[in-house]
């Protein structure tokens, strides 16, 4: 994949600041393939190593037609795909040779199967003592899951989080998102440019290692503390916050919910003004957070009462008047076409040569120089085996002679070349 200036909003932004860096990716579904999505947005040249049938998620539903699903084309921007059979001779060295070259390789499997294969961090460092070598597990290496498979429901279930999401006496509700997935590729992403670092200071390469449940139990921070040292524990409160208050939907007259984010007392205070309408609120017990959050049920209730006597907007602009944080609740749809997004650039299109333009989240990260931002369309499976395998030493007839034994695959659809810029 050439490093090309590309542009975003008009304007030519300069370097990629991965340009150079090699991933081989050999990660499915969700968690690696988001990561490396966005180390490929930064410039890195990702190498996504699928299974001659293909990463399992390219059939998990039929949006761009049989084998081409939208989801998999939303986690796997910015990369190459080469398709090989790891379980043949030949193919492991294909993928031998692959790694000798490579700066990060990106696995989730379980610890027994990665060692089964031979792609353990012990056999692949004797192969490349530079490579950083990163494993995305569902519980982690060792313990007595371990050798469990996993995904993003069970890391919610088993870190707290759908513990405490959900309605006050409720069951227990999985975020709307796949946010154990997601917050491992964001921890590995973070992990993998440290790992860069230290290697231009030891001059080898070292295991960086994730878990979807480590990476939501670290998601308890501003909760864990206050747990161990009270001993009181959180409980569902729908939309609110077990520590501030009032922090929380509320509903207008329109049966429209906002979000009102008194988040400490001097918010509260540029509230009272506005509440003086409608009854005297400088009651002492509502003047710090802790007095709010131990009278919650009463403040809470006069406050939707106050709420119910207008629409959603009439309070919005009320409470941004006075200074106070609030917002709408927006379903996806609105979200992405809010004028805050879209003055973010929060999506970007990309233009695939059969489906053509498709819009997918923005990489979040920006710089004032460096470019940034998803730099090509899902690729098709296999659609750049040759590609890889002449730049790992293979000669044409060495390439036929893979595919004619069914230990590579190319795509069986010519498409276009896939260096197109975002636009």
């Amino acid at each position: 994949m050439p490093n090309i200036p590309f542009t975003i909003g008009g304007a030519e932004r300069g370097a990629l600041p991965l340009s150079g860096v090699r991933v081989v990716d050999l990660t499915q579904v969700g968690a690696g393939p988001y990561c490396t999505s966005l180390l490929g947005d930064l410039g890195a040249d990702v190498i996504k190593v699928e299974p001659l049938e293909g990463d399992s998620f390219r059939y998990v539903d039929d949006a761009f037609g049989e084998g081409e699903s939208a989801y998999f084309y939303g986690v796997n921007r910015s990369k190459r795909s080469i398709a090989l059979n790891l379980k043949s001779e030949r193919g492991f060295e294909v993928l031998t040779r692959l790694v000798k070259e490579a700066d990060v390789f990106v696995v989730a499997f379980r610890p027994d199967a990665v060692r089964r294969m031979g792609i353990d961090y012990e056999s692949l460092r004797k192969i490349n003592g530079r490579l950083i070598y990163c494993s995305i597990t569902a519980f982690g290496e060792t313990g007595p899951r371990a050798h469990l498979p996993g995904m993003d429901i069970l890391a919610q279930a088993m870190s707290g989080i759908m513990g405490v999401t959900g309605e006050i006496g409720g069951g227990p509700v999985k975020v709307g998102v796949p946010i154990a997935d997601f917050a491992a590729s964001y921890l590995l992403g973070f992990g993998v440019c440290a790992a860069l670092r230290l290697r231009e200071q030891t001059g080898h390469g070292d295991k960086v290692t994730v878990n979807l449940l480590d990476g939501l139990i670290a998601s308890f921070a501003n909760y864990l503390t206050v747990y161990d040292k009270t001993r009181v524990p959180f409980r569902r409160q729908g939309g609110g916050h077990p520590q501030l208050v009032p922090y929380q939907p509320f509903l207008g007259s329109d049966q429209r919910h906002f979000i009102l984010a008194c988040m400490n007392d001097k918010f509260w205070q540029k509230m009272l003004p506005l509440l003086d309408r409608y009854g005297d609120f400088h009651d002492p017990r509502f003047a710090t957070n802790t007095g709010r959050v131990t009278h919650r049920s009463e403040l809470c209730g006069r406050l939707e009462a106050i709420f119910a006597t207008q629409p959603a907007d009439y309070w919005l602009a009320e409470l941004e008047a006075a200074g106070v944080p609030c917002g709408p609740i927006h379903a996806l749809e609105d979200a992405i076409e809010d004028p805050q997004a879209i003055a973010n650039e929060s999506l970007t299109t990309l233009n695939h040569p059969i489906h053509g333009e498709y819009r997918v989240p923005n990489n979040p990260i920006r710089f004032a120089e460096a470019a940034t931002g998803p730099r090509g369309y899902a690729p098709a499976l296999g659609e750049h085996t040759a590609e890889i395998l002449r730049e790992a030493g293979f000669d044409d007839t060495e390439i036929a002679s893979l595919t004619r034994a069914g230990i590579a695959r190319e795509a069986s659809t010519q498409q276009q070349n896939h260096t197109e810029t975002a636009s």
